[in-house]
């Protein structure tokens, strides 16, 4: 029994011994100590950096852009988590999303001042330079469009206040009496903000509010009436497909002032109530560059990434033709137009980031 458990350690130790010499032999340094072991490749994962997606087209194809930079030029996975907007708004500010590409500010004052002042998101800067909102009718509605045999229905249709005469025009099907306006997305802060000037412009008592519960929905609403040449009249915005797809007509407003802005922002934020708004709640939405914003968070863990987000910048004009492009049969979605302008539109974003980081981004490319 001796003899046989002597003869096991020896067949053990042997083993041992071999495999010891198929190991790759410890590097040393000067003072002939090993170095400390490397960090292991789990060590070395970096963190999922994810952006909220409130579906609609432009925020898909910066989302896609950024994204498909940030995985291929800098190493880190990536996710588009779908969201409404104010669940998005409560993740970022909590760390469940990192990133929201586009930050429509006047439609989120109250929660875009708290946020950033507590430095709980932190505002990059420029998604896009300019950007327009407000009330569209199609062009057809007041000059009429002779190639589809459509009649102006409302010739002298101008300005907000001209809808007064014009609820026939929009009326609601399920209430004849009165108009109907397609609002924003239902949980927009811009929906209150439409309220507050319907009351201003002493239309809230001749008009309905239809809110579609998604971009779909809203888009669907106006595409539709727009391809059966039927009256619609929708709050919407630009860059947009479906604004450089079909011929709509922004109507006019007073312009935008600081005092009609705040007593807006009352009503938005609950200080005063509808029937207390007055005709100073008047007035167009600011012309503005669209921001984007991260969690601070996010500033810590991943700088290099937050450099290339703040210096990320699409002019308007091609942003609409990129939206225009992802609309096309051109495009799958917009995973597809990222690459479509990563390799056409290299002169701008190489100036996004180090030289190491586009090279990176031209060998996935390839």
């Amino acid at each position: 029994m001796q003899k046989r458990t002597f003869s096991w350690m020896l067949i053990l130790i042997a083993a041992a011994m071999l495999l010891a010499a198929c190991q790759p032999t410890a590097a040393v340094n000067e003072s002939g100590a090993a170095p400390a072991s490397q960090p292991s490749a789990a060590a070395e994962e970096k963190e999922v950096i994810r952006f909220g997606d409130q579906q609609w087209d432009t925020l898909w194809i910066n989302n896609a852009i950024a994204g498909y930079i940030i995985e291929h030029g800098y190493g880190y996975p990536v996710e588009t988590i779908e969201l409404t907007t104010p669940v998005a708004l409560q993740s970022i500010e909590t760390g469940d999303i990192d990133v929201i590409m586009e930050l429509w500010r006047a439609n989120i004052m109250e929660w875009y001042n708290r946020v950033t002042t507590e430095g709980v998101v932190v505002d990059l800067g420029n998604s896009f330079d300019v950007s327009t909102q407000g009330w569209y009718v199609p062009r057809y509605v007041i000059e009429g469009d002779a190639e589809r045999g459509i009649e102006p229905l409302a010739p002298d249709l101008k300005t907000v206040y001209d809808l007064a005469n014009y609820t026939e025009v929009f009326q609601d099907r399920e209430d004849p009496s009165k108009g109907v306006f397609v609002n924003a997305i239902t949980g927009w802060q811009v929906a209150e903000v439409n309220r507050a000037k319907f009351k201003a412009y002493g239309l809230l008592d001749l008009y309905n509010f239809q809110e579609p519960g998604s971009s779909g929905a809203l888009d669907a609403a106006i595409a539709g009436a727009y391809k059966k040449g039927e009256p619609v009249l929708a709050y919407y915005w630009e860059p947009t497909w479906l604004m450089g797809t079909y011929d709509m007509v922004l109507l006019e407003e007073p312009a935008y002032n600081d005092e009609c802005w705040a007593e807006i922002s009352q009503y938005v934020e609950g200080t005063i109530s509808l029937d207390e708004v007055t005709e100073t709640s008047g007035c167009a939405f600011e012309t503005t560059g669209i921001h984007k914003g991260v969690n601070a968070g996010l500033i810590e863990r991943a700088p290099e990434v937050t450099d290339f987000l703040e210096a990320m910048e699409i002019p308007t004009p091609l942003l609409n033709e990129l939206a225009a492009y992802l609309a096309s049969d051109d495009a799958i979605d917009a995973d597809d137009t990222a690459v479509y302008f990563l390799q056409n539109h290299a002169d701008l974003w190489m100036e996004w980031v180090p030289e190491e980081t586009a090279a990176a981004v031209q060998a996935a490319l390839e």
